[in-house]
């Protein structure tokens, strides 16, 4: 009996393995010859997808090495997951070309987290991954039909050349996969109109013209670097550099160095290299010295020698100048990034100038005798624009260091954060104190959608007697990564950077010269007390000869303004002692905080004014508010168009497309006023609309909503001298002076009013 039942059972595995000896013998026979054509398209287009993606994850072994290795792995991952594919196919019994439906699902796969890597989200990249996956199919199994027609060689190429024009065709029709041929800049399309129009009429701002503060300055100079000496990567800082640094350990703030990021530096935490490119004028000085340091980056690209194009005009005009080497504080695919990271390139900033003040007093040094330590500049690209402002206000970061400088042995005059990051550390936020403070953004920036910087611009403040100014400059088409030569175009490692293409780039020359100009002449007005350049900073288009055709906004103030009214309180009536407000025809007007594109807040608050039809709104001023006005004194304040948001807002769909049109009114208590259009001092602009990606709808998608909002609320800085006031009506008396008035005359319209004060002439 149990023999009997042991037979049946041994029958029984050996149809089972028969059955799967049947259904796997065949497993190809439905891989037809033309079938074939769309596995080796499958291949190409996986290929592809990871050639490009180790762009963006590079390991430092090469860019060849990279894409070589990342294509054995792929061909080899598609062999062996299409067979193992084939087989559940084959013992499904599904009768369908197995392994190219096998190759299908992988390279769908692979294409699906390439595109998720690429910040296009969950439902963009298998919307995305299918269409070009099918598309490829399609192409491999056309050309599979045609050899399949016999055709003759020529026929046989001709044809496929046909479907590859068409392909990169409709590849180029929806703009750009990746886009294929230079874009034009609107910029350089609208330079008649965009020039024309901001210098047309009595513009008081432009009567003078201002050198180009972008040219070499009378300085013959020298190049060269310090450094550890022991660097494996560059030379430069290697055995090839001209002064050694002493390394730092910097243990104190780093909790994990993994042991890759050790393998490709050649060092940890407690060894830091001290690494910078110096640009030194000739001749006994002492000289200013400016320091500056990159952002974030791949580690494994450098960013250091980036600012070479800075390096070289400073020095021409006078002052030291450092590229300051923080590469090894980067991300990396493979390592990270320091968790302090923020923390530690403020320290190696400091370092620096300890570094420095060591070499000075050495006299085989080129530093010996010839650094100015009372006039330190630091310049900052991205996290290195946050870095420079906490090394500034370095008692809120590092109360109880030891190792750095002593603070009175030398003295930070200005900072410069070129699109800037502002995250806050442990809690807390930079403050600069009587400080100038000067922060340039793109709004092209695909990186930092936000200007980050404007943040710091309002935590800027000065004492009454201070010499310090505070200066921002927004810039339609400039993006992140071209204030940096070694960056490139795009704002985004591939894969990500072929769908996020801003259009319509400054380019890279042009984008240089606005980073030129205003640095230097930032400089120039901070180091050498040139105030010829105070004027650009308050007026950008006194710099329209010489800066790239774009449209600009700027903030200005210095020590000097005076506020009259303050936005921050919940009461809206009540702006300061002495100084109330009211308003008529306005649907809305309160105190709130601006936002940034993502609806997050700027930290700065303002008066937001809304409008259907005309509004007036209103600040009334006590004679102790405006005790001391005279009448060269400039009548201040900052205006953000949010024009676009009524879009948004119920009632207002039915938006106007004309220019703002505001007057300005001021009165006295005798009732004597004047008024005057805000356009004959400057003209108000449209808000800045940027489109990140080529996709369409896609803009809220991508990065997780990053892009989701195509324009943020930019103040642009307006004066309205009180003498051209007095031009228009004599009989108006400066100090009786009693109201000043916001005049609408066309709507619907919005937008928001802040830093109104009084500036002396």
């Amino acid at each position: 009996m149990n023999l009997e039942l042991e037979y049946i059972e041994l029958s029984r595995r050996k149809r089972l393995v028969l059955w799967l000896k049947r259904r796997l013998t065949d497993k190809y026979a439905l891989d037809t010859r033309i079938w074939r054509f769309v596995v080796v398209s499958m291949w190409i287009l996986s290929c592809t997808a990871v050639g490009i993606c180790v762009f963006g994850m590079p390991t430092g072994f090469g860019v060849l090495f990279d894409v070589v290795t990342a294509i054995c792995l792929n061909t080899i991952g598609l062999a062996l997951s299409s067979a193992l594919i084939t087989i559940i196919l084959a013992i499904c019994g599904l009768r369908v070309p197995r392994y190219t439906l096998g190759t299908f699902l992988y390279v769908g796969v692979i294409l699906y987290f390439v595109l998720l890597f690429s910040q296009l989200g969950s439902l963009g990249s298998i919307i995305f991954s299918a269409i070009v996956t099918l598309f490829a199919g399609g192409v491999g199994l056309l050309i599979g039909w045609l050899t399949s027609l016999r055709l003759s060689r020529r026929a046989l190429i001709f044809s496929i050349g046909v479907i590859a024009i068409f392909g990169l065709a409709a590849a180029y029709t929806v703009n750009g996969f990746p886009r294929l041929l230079p874009t034009s800049s609107r910029a350089d399309a609208d330079t008649a109109d965009n020039v024309g129009s901001l210098t047309a009429g009595d513009v008081h701002a432009l009567a003078s013209n201002l050198p180009d503060p972008s040219e070499p300055g009378e300085y013959q100079f020298n190049s060269f670097t310090y450094g550890s000496g022991e660097d494996r990567n560059r030379s430069e800082f290697g055995d090839e550099t001209d002064e050694l640094s002493q390394p730092v350990n910097a243990s104190a703030y780093i909790d994990s160095w993994p042991w890759l990021r050790s393998k490709f530096w050649g060092f940890d935490e407690t060894e830091l290299p001290l690494n910078a490119r110096v640009w030194m004028p000739e001749g006994e000085g002492p000289f200013p010295i400016v320091l500056m340091v990159h952002g974030n980056h791949l580690m494994e690209k450098f960013s250091d020698g980036g600012y070479d194009y800075l390096g070289e005009l400073l020095a021409s005009r006078g002052s030291i100048a450092l590229s300051i080497d923080e590469n090894f504080l980067n991300y990396s695919f493979w390592s990270g990034i320091p968790k302090q990271d923020m923390k530690l390139r403020a320290w190696i900033l400091l370092k620096h100038i300890q570094q420095i003040q060591q070499f000075s007093v050495q006299e085989e040094s080129p530093f010996y005798n010839r650094v100015d330590f009372t006039q330190v500049a630091l310049l900052g690209h991205s996290r290195g624009g946050q870095a420079a402002a906490m090394a500034a206000d370095r008692s809120l970061w590092f109360p109880d260091e030891d190792g750095l400088p002593e603070p009175d042995s030398y003295s930070v005059q200005a900072v410069i954060g070129i699109a800037p990051t502002d995250t806050p550390v442990d809690g807390k936020v930079t403050e600069l104190k009587d400080i100038s403070y000067l922060t340039l953004q793109g709004a092209k920036d695909a990186d930092l959608v936000n200007f980050y910087g404007d943040r710091q611009y309002g935590r800027t403040t000065f004492s009454s007697a201070s010499e310090a100014f505070k200066a921002s400059l927004y810039i339609e088409d400039a993006n992140h990564s071209q204030f940096n030569t070694e960056w490139g175009k795009s704002d985004n490692a591939l894969p990500a950077g072929l769908f996020i293409r801003p259009k319509d780039l400054l380019e890279p020359e042009q984008q240089k010269q606005v980073a030129e100009v205003y640095v230097s002449a930032f400089l120039e007005a901070v180091f050498h007390n040139n105030e010829q350049y105070d004027l650009l900073f308050r007026d950008y288009r006194q710099g329209l000869s010489f800066l790239p055709p774009t449209r600009y906004f700027n903030q200005y103030e210095s020590g000097g303004f005076v506020q009259l009214a303050d936005f921050t309180g919940s009461d809206r009536k009540k702006l300061a002692s002495g100084v109330t407000a009211e308003a008529t025809d306005m649907s809305d007007w309160r105190h709130v905080e601006a936002l940034n594109r993502q609806g997050k807040g700027k930290g700065n608050k303002g008066v937001e004014l809304q409008w259907k039809a005309k509004g007036k709104y209103s600040i009334l001023l006590s004679p102790l508010a405006i005790s001391g006005v005279s009448n060269e004194d400039i009548l201040m304040f900052s205006m953000a168009n949010m024009d676009r948001d009524l879009e948004k807002e119920e009632g207002f769909e039915e938006r106007a497309e004309t220019n703002l049109s505001i007057d300005i009114e001021l009165e006295d208590h005798s009732g004597t006023a004047v008024r005057l259009p805000l356009s004959r001092f400057m003209e108000i602009e449209p808000q800045v609309a940027t489109q990140f990606t080529w996709l369409p709808g896609m803009e809220s998608v991508v990065s997780e909503g990053k892009f989701k909002d195509v324009e943020e609320p930019v103040f642009q800085t307006y004066e309205l001298p009180l003498n051209e006031f007095l031009e228009a009506n004599p009989e108006f008396d400066p100090s009786e002076w009693s109201r000043i008035s916001f005049y609408f005359n066309e709507g619907p319209g919005k937008v928001m009013l802040d830093d109104l004060g009084l500036m002396p002439e």
